[in-house]
């Protein structure tokens, strides 16, 4: 090399995956709790709205994202009186001097701006653990130049205290909530018994005769654990397949596509003695990587959704806990966990444009109105090299040598 000095730096940091608090980012973990601004609901109704968010500042890597719903005591709120329809955090860039604004959603694969959010779930949220395993980190706080990140929390939250009918409530049954109309005040689609189109901001399930409770002051309380981004961070792309997507787009029609809902018919005894229904899909990931995690998002009366890849190999299960009890996180009926996928990286790979099959699975013993099939997949983003339980980072310097600590 014309005699001219060149020294390869290689670190090699050891990994133990087995135990997130030894890796190398996870030692340098940072934790903080939060709280949305409040809301206020009484018997019956129903908030549907969105929230600025405080969020760490400067460029990090989110490893993991909690909430739910407390009091103003910060207590836990059980389902069996404040159901969690779901909750989701969506990200923008803002450019405020030229009014701009872009979403800062992720990799897809719905239409644009339909379930572009980065973390989110419903019921299930306080047994349902988030956490990104390894040195993978989810990367936030890089903006394009001139723009300054915004995070918002949409929190869908019905209060069914003294409801004539609870499980009719949480599926949103038109019938319950009085409502002929979208909130856009256009007439609901002919056939359509139950869904969030029913169950909008301001709308009220049907109170038993008599029945009287307070008003409550709630939050969604939501807990941050982050590191500070570096070279030896391995950044990730967020995925969210939709059971119902219909593969299909129109530049005009923004419901052409992920449809979000579906129904469950109750089954025929004679023909489905099981009484299971399943929806299955094949949709493509556009680009693939190292399966770092995945979780499922259903409502009651699921039964799960399972990921295979195009060769029909099994890349994961995502199995509903149900509740037994009548503690926050443990409601009986109620689905307050989801089983998830978290395979050592670099053990399990999906191909860039895989065509990936998936079935989402309810009891059809009854009738479900407005339930829901998203898997969240997460998978890595990164050129670095792994070899077992080691990650090698490679730095090129003329002049000096060091270990990445």
């Amino acid at each position: 090399m014309d005699g001219k000095p060149f020294v390869l730096v290689v670190a090699i940091v050891l990994l133990w995956s087995s135990s997130p608090a030894e890796s190398k980012d996870c030692s340098r973990i940072q934790r903080k709790t939060y709280k949305s601004p409040a809301f206020s609901l009484e018997p019956g109704d129903v908030q549907d709205r969105y929230y600025e968010l405080e969020f760490p500042k400067g460029h990090i890597g989110v490893k993991n994202f909690q909430g739910e719903v407390v009091d103003e005591l910060g207590n836990s709120v059980p389902l069996s009186e404040v159901y969690l329809h779901h909750w989701a955090v969506y990200g923008h860039y803002m450019k405020s001097s030229e009014r701009k604004e872009l979403t800062a959603g992720n990799a897809g694969i719905c239409q644009e701006d339909i379930l572009s959010q980065f973390w989110g779930l419903g019921s299930e949220t306080r047994q349902t653990s988030y956490y990104i395993p390894g040195s993978y980190a989810i990367g936030v706080g890089n903006p394009p130049e001139g723009y300054e990140e915004l995070w918002v929390l949409n929190v869908h939250a019905i209060d069914t205290r003294g409801t004539y009918d609870p499980q009719g409530c949480l599926e949103c049954r038109c019938s319950l909530y009085n409502v002929t109309t979208k909130i856009s005040g256009q007439p609901l689609k002919e056939g359509y018994k139950g869904g969030f189109s029913c169950c909008y901001d301001g709308t009220k399930c049907a109170v038993r005769p008599g029945f009287q409770a307070s008003k409550r002051t709630l939050y969604m309380q939501y807990t941050i654990e982050w590191v500070e981004w570096d070279e030896c961070v391995l950044p990730v792309r967020v995925y969210i397949f939709d059971i119902t997507d219909s593969r299909k787009r129109d530049p005009v029609d923004r419901d052409v596509g992920c449809n979000i809902e579906y129904d469950v018919p109750a089954c025929d005894p004679s023909s489905n003695p099981d009484c299971i229904h399943q929806l299955e899909n094949h949709l493509v990931i556009p680009k693939g990587g190292s399966f770092i995690y995945g979780v499922a998002h259903q409502h009651g009366g699921a039964m799960g959704i399972t990921m295979h890849g195009e060769d029909g190999r099994h890349l994961c299960s995502s199995i509903p806990i149900y509740g037994n009890g009548s503690a926050p996180g443990n409601e009986a009926g109620y689905v307050v966990g989801m089983s998830t996928c978290t395979p050592e990286p670099g053990t399990v790979t999906i191909a860039s444009g895989e065509k990936l099959r998936l079935s989402s699975s309810y009891s059809s013993a009854q009738e479900h109105t407005g339930v829901m099939g998203y898997f969240y997949l997460v998978v890595g983003d990164d050129d670095t090299v792994s070899l077992g339980e080691f990650k090698v980072c490679v730095v090129f310097t003329s002049s000096s040598f060091k270990f990445l600590d």
